[in-house]
């Protein structure tokens, strides 16, 4: 089976950020693995920007505990589960590892 991807614009910063994110083999649907990147991100920064100073050790403990209350909800081993949660960030954090920030403005 070929491996599928999920090409991903993060604006940040500085610019935009190219990403080609490698989905899981049993990956349903990659529009709404798509669409559900979108609205955390976005909620994420709206909720940043609504408090202020949101350190960003905050924002991460805030979303592993998000992802430890989901891995619960999965119904398979919890084996199973960390051991497919930890595949799938690795492949992310590398996916993000290997893209640049581009230059991105306003016309």
């Amino acid at each position: 089976m070929k491996p599928k991807f999920l090409p991903f614009t993060a604006v940040q910063p500085g610019g935009a950020r190219q990403i080609k994110f490698p989905l899981h083999e049993h990956t349903v649907n990659a529009g709404h693995v798509g669409v559900l990147l979108e609205v955390l991100l976005e909620s994420v920064t709206k909720q940043i920007h609504a408090n202020g100073n949101v350190s960003d050790g905050d924002v991460l403990q805030a979303l592993c505990m998000a992802l430890a209350i989901r891995m619960h909800m999965v119904k398979a081993s919890p084996d199973t589960v960390r051991a497919t949660v930890a595949a799938i960030l690795q492949q992310a954090d590398d996916a993000v590892a290997q893209s640049t920030v581009q230059p991105a403005g306003r016309a």
